[in-house]
């Protein structure tokens, strides 16, 4: 098969079909970034602007090196709002939680230390000072910079523009108040979810009709749903509360993202043990599911792709937990090889790590991962 570019790869693939290899996606964190370069090689002068989880863009000539298929875009910052700063250096965001930079050895993170609605009450939300989802901010260069990518480069892009839902509760309300309320405080529950949800789309319906032709895949927000070895709420609450909000939110939001790109596939990332809610997903309209933690209970992905293969793209699948930060590069090689061979028939399948690549994460097992999708993740595959 011939060479494809990186965008027209990322499209069959997302059409369910086979294209010349299997495409590849990575976002690394800021320290990751720059041991990834020095091992490299690369000595490349570049501005780094660490997002709010330390991740970065990678410079294409780096991309180019590992066969990254796909860039990510965001929106811009909100102009009418500024963030508070207190004198131990937490920082409350437009939402009201704040954060603190935690360190991890020559990382950080920024850790949740205040949820702003922990003590708050149904009558609260009416009154709490929301974000504004239609600051001009956001859209502030957004169709410029979505446009030269498509003109100027090959790469698929990968928009996420509003943040969680259902996840981002956990931040406002406190994670273990959130998993109470919905087993006792359903109507502050219901209440809670239909604001922010309704924010969020307003968001992505400003960006998409900025850069919405120019996009391939528009990633919703995080919506963790499993621990290690479980669900972290009961099905049917989720399928009571949750799961009606979430596909009247993807409906809406494919009818706008098809306005400009009738192609355009929607992702959503939820970590851990969810195998028993996947076909609750696929019913809510979700095309693309991330980030398929393999080291989960009950991710096996040769009965995931055999189940759902047919109806839903897999992104992922590369464990940070153990895979890049343990194996060595031989392992590495032979665990990509699995997942190449139980994801990769028949197109549906990106490969990337189960989430944004830590600095534990081995330099040289990114790029053994990388080189072993373009060694053996061509079709026909081995």
């Amino acid at each position: 098969m011939n060479e494809m570019t990186s965008r027209e790869r990322v499209q069959k693939t997302l059409e369910h079909k086979e294209p010349d290899r299997i495409p590849i996606d990575i976002v690394p964190l800021l320290e990751t970034y720059k041991n990834l370069k020095e091992y490299l090689g690369f000595d490349i002068e570049e501005e780094l602007n660490p997002g709010k989880w330390t991740n970065v863009e990678m410079h294409p000539k780096v991309m180019d090196r590992l066969g990254v298929d796909i860039v990510h875009l965001g929106p811009g910052k909100p102009n009418n709002w500024s963030p508070t700063v207190y004198p131990d250096g937490s920082v409350d965001d437009e939402w009201g939680v704040r954060r603190k930079k935690v360190s991890h050895g020559e990382s950080y993170y920024n850790e949740i230390v205040k949820s702003p609605l922990a003590d708050a009450d149904i009558d609260d939300l009416d009154d709490y000072q929301w974000p504004d989802p239609d600051d001009p901010g956001r859209v502030e260069g957004l169709r410029t910079k979505a446009k030269r990518i498509h003109e100027d480069t090959d790469y698929a892009i990968l928009a996420r523009f509003g943040g969680n839902v259902n996840e981002g509760a956990t931040a406002f309300r406190g994670f273990e108040q959130w998993l109470v309320d919905y087993m006792i405080n359903q109507k502050f529950v219901e209440k809670l979810l239909d604001i922010v949800m309704d924010i969020q789309f307003k968001i992505n319906k400003n960006c998409l009709r900025e850069a919405g032709e120019y996009i391939d895949i528009l990633r919703l927000g995080g919506e963790d749903m499993g621990t290690q070895n479980s669900l972290l709420y009961p099905p049917d609450k989720l399928r009571e509360i949750w799961f009606p909000r979430l596909k009247e939110f993807i409906k809406k939001t494919k009818n706008e993202f098809h306005k400009y790109n009738p192609n355009g596939k929607i992702m959503l990332h939820s970590c851990g043990a969810i195998y028993p809610i996947i076909e609750d997903l696929i019913d809510c309209g979700v095309d693309i599911l991330n980030p398929i933690q393999p080291m989960a209970k009950g991710m096996d992905t040769k009965k995931m792709k055999e189940d759902f293969g047919d109806r839903l793209t897999f992104h992922g699948a590369i464990g940070i937990q153990e895979v890049l930060p343990n194996y060595t590069p031989s392992e590495v090689e032979e665990f990509v090889k699995e997942k190449i061979n139980d994801l990769g028939p028949g197109g549906g399948y990106i490969l990337s790590p189960a989430h944004n690549v830590p600095e534990d994460c081995k330099a040289e097992n990114i790029v053994k991962m990388c080189d072993t999708v373009k060694k053996y993740g061509r079709y026909p595959l081995y």
